[in-house]
């Protein structure tokens, strides 16, 4: 909950929360706020569609390297992290192709059945 306070800029209602939850000063909850904030663990927006977002369009190393700065994390553990999104991603990705080629109108074969009794026209006028 704290962290969506952070993300939604209203840093004061974090402040309170730890207040009220951990019943410590508010200094020491402001401090426990400043420090979420400072080691980045706070997210804008929803990170991992951001992630996602960035492996369709094949930067790896970059949604690699925005999960390490908001993060935190160590060069492996996001590594790790970035990889493991991007396999439940092509999971995703898998369905949403099968719901695309569904989603797809028929053929059109018009064109083919004119075609078709154009040439029975021609046979049939050539072998009168």
């Amino acid at each position: 909950m704290i962290q969506i306070f952070l993300s939604q800029n209203k840093k004061v209602h974090a402040v309170a929360l730890v207040k009220k939850e951990t019943k410590c000063s508010i200094k020491e909850a402001k401090d426990y706020v400043d420090q979420l904030v400072q080691s980045k663990t706070t997210f804008t927006g929803n990170i991992d569609d951001q992630l996602r977002t960035l492996l369709i369009q094949g930067n790896k190393i970059e949604a690699i390297k925005l999960y390490r700065d908001h993060s935190g994390q160590s060069l492996a553990a996001s590594k790790d992290y970035v990889e493991q999104l991007g396999q439940f991603g092509s999971a995703n990705s898998a369905i949403d192709r099968i719901l695309q080629e569904q989603a797809k109108p028929a053929p059109n074969y018009t064109w083919m059945i004119i075609l078709l009794i154009a040439a029975a026209v021609i046979a049939w006028a050539l072998l009168r």
